[in-house]
């Protein structure tokens, strides 16, 4: 029907989406501007600024469905089209940064957990949270801008227009919002399927790239000015890390819904590839070094993590400096040399496993992606590089933890899962058996046997190290390694009490009456 639209009809739909689509940035103001008036004037605001919000929502979704059809007619209003979504993203980066800001400090440096918050909003409720008012407008623009980037893949990655709308939707790759995530990751998916690894090495070497950012952002909400060509607008390797940073903190989200993850997986391993093209023909670390000297600053856990592998499944107290060590990594990603970056991805991942092992109480969301993206960049390393210890013990100590675990996920996830906690863990343990198979089908039978026998070796030596370091504690401060023995015993009842609770729980059945019609 659009497309049979003669131009006179759409000089009329040109004029209605640009009064519906000043409403987002309008909006935005409308509260603030009543802020100082009375309690009714701020009333009519809020529902002024409903409406309007509402007016740009439908202008979005026109402009997703009227795009494509008119194919070359809508040429013209290209650069209307990409103003409206710049100024969506901006408006719902800017109010959910500052109202987050604002509610952080209001709770004296903690941070509110807006992402529970977020999962009990329904579409087309008002959010009472003043950071999640623009998701949807968010979600709205991510979707319509997808749509339109699959229409015209051509320039959907080479008009210099949308080089701020690339960098605007990485910042809401970390949204509170599952539903703005998932969008997000689904557009960066777009990107990829148009963009060329080698395109990384082109981006460095590049001579606009020492100058391609040209203003740095001021502010938390703002993005830089990218001057540089357009297609490697996300292509440099400081832009890859930080992708690489926020996808990773959507996989350590508890909103972790199948299509998520595997969008996820799947923009992970783009950019391995990318990092791939950076790596050395020869090895980044000699064999016959310690694993934990030779991999820097950049990862402090190095080979050394595998002590929370293997720390004794009773022993919850030494285990809770693991896991922590990834707060500080965007601060640190400068310190990565380019030929380090897959190796930094690799550990980050086997991290964000192990952290899981550990601390997730028999949860296995995470782990199932982490080792899909695994078995990925398995077949995408060459053997001469994979055997070495920097980047295959990672690998490796999380994928046999797993075989051996025997923990059962007992609590609740916020997305809804069909299968039992038991048929996760074996179909979970069955992943990791096929990864581990790979890994030793590529690296050699000698190789993987040596590297199984190490960790082996280094539970046994770590848990015995912990024996010691108790005995040595009840001897020295016999207070402390009583308060110790005091909680450990209350975990383990909780946990006992909490399996009973959520046995309970799955054996309690509805009774449904069913009531018969009376016969005729």
């Amino acid at each position: 029907l659009i497309a049979r639209f003669d131009q006179e009809r759409l000089k009329r739909v040109w004029v209605l989406l640009d009064q519906w689509s000043s409403g987002i940035v309008d909006s935005s103001k409308i509260v603030e501007n009543a802020a100082s008036d009375s309690a009714k004037a701020v009333r009519e605001a809020q529902m002024r600024r409903i409406k309007m919000r509402e007016l740009g929502r439908a202008a979005l979704q026109c402009y997703g469905i009227i795009a494509e059809p008119l194919g070359e007619r809508f040429n013209s209003r290209i650069p209307d089209f990409l103003k409206t979504i710049d100024n969506a993203l901006s408006v719902s980066l800017r109010t959910w940064k500052q109202a987050e800001a604002k509610l952080n400090a209001a709770a004296a440096g903690q941070a509110v957990d807006l992402e529970q918050l977020a999962a009990n909003l329904h579409s087309g409720a008002d959010p009472q949270q003043e950071a999640l008012t623009y998701w949807e407008t968010a979600y709205m623009a991510l979707n319509t801008f997808g749509r339109f980037a699959k229409a015209t893949s051509a320039r959907s990655v080479g008009d210099q227009g949308q080089s701020r709308i690339w960098l605007l939707a990485m910042s809401h790759l970390t949204h509170p919002h599952a539903w703005v995530r998932l969008a997000a990751s689904r557009l960066f998916g777009v990107y990829v399927a148009n963009a060329d690894p080698s395109w990384m090495l082109e981006a460095e070497s590049d001579s606009d790239s020492s100058s391609s950012v040209v203003e740095d952002a001021q502010e938390e909400w703002d993005v830089p000015v990218y001057a540089g060509k357009p297609k490697y607008v996300l292509m440099s390797v400081h832009r890859l890390r930080e992708l690489a940073h926020s996808m990773l903190i959507q996989l350590s989200g508890r909103s972790l819904a199948p299509d998520l993850g595997n969008q996820i997986v799947k923009n992970l391993f783009f950019i391995s590839k990318c990092f791939f093209t950076a790596v050395p023909a020869a090895p980044v670390v000699d064999a016959n070094k310690d694993v934990s000297a030779s991999l820097g600053s950049f990862d402090s856990a190095g080979n050394g993590a595998d002590d929370s592998d293997s720390s004794d499944s009773d022993d919850d107290d030494d285990d809770d400096h693991d896991g922590d060590a990834g707060n500080a990594e965007a601060a640190d990603l400068e310190k990565v040399p380019a030929e380090r970056s897959l190796l930094w991805l690799i550990h980050r991942v086997g991290r964000l496993a192990r952290t899981e092992i550990i601390r997730g109480r028999g949860a296995t969301e995470k782990r199932n992606y982490c080792f899909r993206w695994f078995a990925a960049i398995v077949t995408l390393i060459p053997p001469a590089i994979l055997v070495q210890p920097s980047y295959i013990m990672p690998i490796i100590s999380s994928l046999h933890r797993t075989t051996e675990d025997t923990q059962v996920a007992q609590t609740k996830s916020l997305v809804a899962v069909v299968k039992t906690p038991e048929q996760q863990l074996a179909d979970l343990k069955d992943l990791a058996s096929e990864v581990l198979k790979l890994v030793e089908s590529r690296i050699g039978v000698t190789a993987y046997t040596s590297l199984v026998n190490k960790i082996r070796r280094h539970v046994d030596t770590v848990r015995q190290t912990r024996r010691e370091r108790r005995k040595q504690l009840a001897i020295v401060d016999p207070e402390l390694h009583a308060k110790k023995k005091i909680r450990k015993h209350e975990n383990s009842r909780r946990r006992k009490i909490e399996k009973i609770q959520f046995k309970n729980s799955r054996s309690q059945r509805t009774n449904i009456i069913v009531r018969r019609a009376p016969k005729a």
